[in-house]
């Protein structure tokens, strides 16, 4: 309690009243502010983690483009996941038919102007390089289809023709012959490897004409994120949450679309990039319960938030033409491969399995994994996310075998190198949750900026932020673990005025902090 003294006429005065009547709980305005709590420390990325046949491409872009390594290898392995897709899976045990298809969901964080986007699409190449070359046999194909398109009117009405008179002989013949387009004389389809804005709809045609899969490649994750949470759009997200799988069928039945088309396995690999103020507010809806808390951020299992270094280096030189004409040569030979040379077992899509050293890590790593998800010591979202590592994991490894050995069973050395990675990439899950697991930290800081803008005065009330409605502050709860948190820190003062009803509690800023 601090006290003061009477003034002289033996009567407190107004001001006096109210410091005789202030009770400094949690801070004094003599303590110097602390720094608040950062984000949780992250691992860095390392080179080892990448199939042989992948380092230096993505080494190369990293120093050119001075970036982090961590975006061009996110990107990479989801492209190649991409060109993967279902021509070969893998069964993690040795008799059960679990099969695991290599879909990979990445997503790369950091604040506008760090390179996300001229990496990913410096990343992606190669991919896009496939993409030209099918566009431009689709191209002749189709011209030499339009060109043959009058004679292919006439032989269909020579067929009917000749179908006509045949029934008119005989009205049981069989003319389905005649009636079926020559052979050879199909419209041509183009082969997709990616797309950038489609409708669920749309994707679902792509699919059906492109079975081993999709590459979805957005410029913004939110904007994406954002489309699937909006009102209307559950069947959208619904075939987005299922598309994550690879391996769930999905049927159509519309009116306008028709009704029974069907989709043998929905397959999309998915990448871009998100700033970190806009993915910690989806972080805390998304992982606030209702309809946000389904699983679709927790399926991004290669999002990566790492520490931007502070200085750079002027990089002007060519790329690694080596280093960039095998990447292109192993995505045209994935993209050609033929599931029986990697000896691969039929059952459905064709699969590999681990070799014994490999088999008994798994195991004892799925075990470990098991007994953390069911602790009960992991938030939610942590659990969540962590539980996709079952699938995670062994497309991992069965990436990293068709990158650098692609025959024969899943060695060792492609699982470790695996786990390795998946250990990086859940520190950068924890930071990233941690919007969720400690939003009071983002809402203090969020706070700090408030006052210093001059958007709240010095002195006010818990209801003068909430009411406001700043993101991570908009209710009485988050604005007081914001608060509480700057009083632990020494940013404020608490102050308990008491005038016979209710006491009413001012806080204090201490512009020191600043």
């Amino acid at each position: 309690m601090m006290s003061t003294k009477d003034n002289a006429s033996g009567e407190a005065g107004a001001g006096d009243y109210k410091k005789a009547h202030a009770n400094y709980t949690r801070s004094s305005v003599n303590t110097p502010p602390e720094r608040l709590p950062e984000l949780p420390d992250v691992m860095p990325f390392d080179y080892s983690y990448l199939p042989d046949a992948l380092r230096g491409y993505v080494r190369d872009i990293s120093e050119r483009m001075q970036c982090p390594p961590d975006f061009a290898a996110v990107a990479v392995l989801v492209m190649t996941a991409a060109i993967i897709g279902r021509k070969v899976a893998i069964r993690p045990k040795r008799k059960d038919d679990w099969t695991v298809t290599p879909n990979l969901w990445g997503a790369v964080v950091g604040n506008s102007g760090v390179m996300k986007s001229p990496t990913l699409a410096e990343a992606l190449s190669p991919i896009k390089k496939l993409q030209t070359a099918a566009f431009n046999v689709f191209n002749t194909a189709k011209a030499e289809f339009d060109a043959n398109g009058e004679l292919l009117k006439v032989q269909r009405a020579v067929n009917t023709s000749q179908a006509k008179i045949k029934l008119k002989e005989d009205a049981t013949a069989n003319v389905s012959d005649l009636l079926k387009s020559p052979q050879g004389w199909e419209p041509p389809i183009l082969k997709r490897y990616l797309t950038n804005n489609a409708s669920y709809e749309a994707l679902g045609e792509l699919l059906m004409e492109n079975p081993n899969g999709l590459m979805v490649e957005a410029d913004e994750i939110i904007g994406l994120l954002k489309q699937l949470d909006a009102g209307g759009q559950e069947v959208a997200r619904s075939f987005y949450l299922t598309a994550a799988d690879g391996d769930k069928s999905y049927t159509f039945d519309r009116i306008m679309r028709g009704k029974g088309l069907h989709i043998p396995a929905l397959c999309l690999s998915i990448i871009g990039g998100i700033q970190p103020g806009v993915l910690a507010e989806y972080v805390r809806q998304a992982t606030g319960g209702g309809a946000g808390a389904d699983g679709l951020l927790q399926r991004f299992g290669l999002m990566v938030y790492p520490d931007i270094a502070p200085e750079c280096s002027y990089v002007d030189r060519y790329p690694n033409s080596q280093a960039r004409e095998a990447v292109n040569v192993l995505a045209e030979r994935l993209d050609n491969l033929n599931p029986t040379e990697t000896d691969a077992e039929v059952g459905g899509v064709p699969f590999l399995r681990f070799d014994d050293p490999a088999q008994r890590l798994f195991s004892e790593w799925i075990v470990a994994l098991d007994t953390r998800l069911r602790s009960g010591e992991e938030h939610p979202a942590i659990v969540s996310h962590l539980s996709k590592y079952r699938k995670l994991i062994p497309s991992l490894a069965l990436i990293n075998h068709l990158c650098d050995t692609g025959q024969g069973a899943i060695s060792e050395k492609a699982l470790l190198r695996a786990i390795a990675f998946s250990e990086y990439l859940e520190s950068h899950a924890r930071r990233i949750y941690s919007y969720a697991t400690r939003p009071d930290i983002d809402a203090a800081k969020t706070l700090l900026k408030r006052l210093a803008s001059g958007k709240l005065p010095d002195v006010f009330k818990a209801r003068d932020i909430y009411q406001k409605g700043w993101a991570g502050l908009e209710n009485p709860s988050k604005a007081q673990a914001a608060i509480n948190l700057l009083l632990e820190y020494h940013h404020l003062c608490e102050e308990e005025i008491t005038t016979g009803g209710r006491p009413t509690t001012h806080y204090h800023w201490t512009k020191a902090a600043l």
